[in-house]
Formats: structure tokens, sequence, C-alpha cells
């Protein structure tokens, strides 16, 4: 009986970040709020707290939740494809994430995660999400590019230019994608 009941609430919680992400998706992680969750969810603002203790920590779990699916969409868009098709599918699809969310959205990530460090829980949390996140996706790379030094090295890259969007660095998107899908490549045949 208690096992049903922690299982109710995990569902629920997951829910609730689901439904985070569609407003995230159409108003950005500063434009929405814990009062347009709980209409979107159906559920009382207090109702939301039971679940999660602030903003910060429902971003953090709808982030958990999209490095789930990051990574289930690698697999399975790939998994009966040749090698360049996956570094190819790799390099759209971080570029594609690049370009979806606005310099402010990362700055919003990163003042998160900066922010986290003095909290214990939700250093937990990220500490989880990002340790399986990267142990997963560099195994993945690492069938791709042959070693888990170039799968670091491709990851660190991605990793890299996020910050410097988030800091207001602006690059052309084909010159990246052109560049980076050069050096990708070059990498592979090593």
């Amino acid at each position: 009986m208690a096992n049903m009941k922690k299982e109710k609430k995990l569902l629920k919680k997951k829910l609730i970040a689901e439904k985070a992400i569609e407003l995230i998706t159409e108003k950005g992680l500063n434009n929405f709020t814990m009062q347009d969750v709980a209409q979107k969810c159906n559920v009382s603002k207090g109702t939301l707290y039971l679940y999660y203790k602030n903003k910060n920590s429902l971003i953090i779990s709808a982030f958990g939740i999209l490095v789930e699916k990051l990574k289930k969409t690698f697999i399975y868009e790939t998994k009966d494809v040749s090698i360049p098709q996956k570094a190819d599918f790799i390099l759209n699809t971080y570029s594609e994430i690049l370009n979806k969310f606005p310099s402010k959205d990362l700055m919003k990530i990163l003042e998160i995660l900066i922010s986290s460090i003095h909290d214990e829980e939700m250093m937990e949390e990220l500490t989880n999400i990002f340790s399986t996140y990267y142990s997963q996706t560099l195994d993945f790379f690492e069938t791709v590019f042959g070693s888990r030094q170039k799968s670091l090295l491709i990851h660190a890259m991605f990793d890299g230019l996020a910050i410097y969007k988030a800091l207001g660095v602006n690059f052309c998107k084909d010159d990246i994608e052109n560049d980076f899908k050069e050096m990708i490549l070059k990498i592979y045949k090593k």
C-alpha cells in the first residue's frame, strides 16, 4: 500500500514536470510561473509545493525529463543507421537544441546550477541527472566515435557552445553546423 502511494506521488510529480516543460517551451524559463503550472495541471498552486519546494526544483525535474527524452531519441532514431549517419544525427540534434533555446533560458539554467550549490537536496538531484545523462550519453557517443576521450571532447564542445550562447556570444548557425560537422567527421575518421 505504501509503495502504491509513493508510486502515485512519483507519477503526479512527473506529470507536473511534463506540464512545466510545455509551459517552458511556450513561454520560456523566466516567463512561466508556478500559478501557470498549477492551472495547466488543474491543481492549486499550494499542491505544487507538495511535490516541488520551488520553481527551480521544478525546472530541475523538468530538465531531467528532457535529458531522458534526448537519450531515448538518440537510441531510437539511430538504432539502424550507419556510424556517419549517427554522427550527423547527433550534430543536428545538438544544433537544434542550441537554436531552440534562447540565451536567457540557457542563462537561467546556469543560474539554477550555480544557486543549487548551496542546496544539498537540489545539488544531489542535479548530480544524479547529470551523472546519468553524461554517463549514458558518453556511452552512446563512444559507440559512434570509438573512444571515450573523443566522445568527451565532442560533448564538451557542445556544452561550451551552450555556455557561450548563454553568455550572449552570437554565432552563425550554419557556420557552426558546417565547422562542427567537419570536426566531428575528422575525429570519427581518426
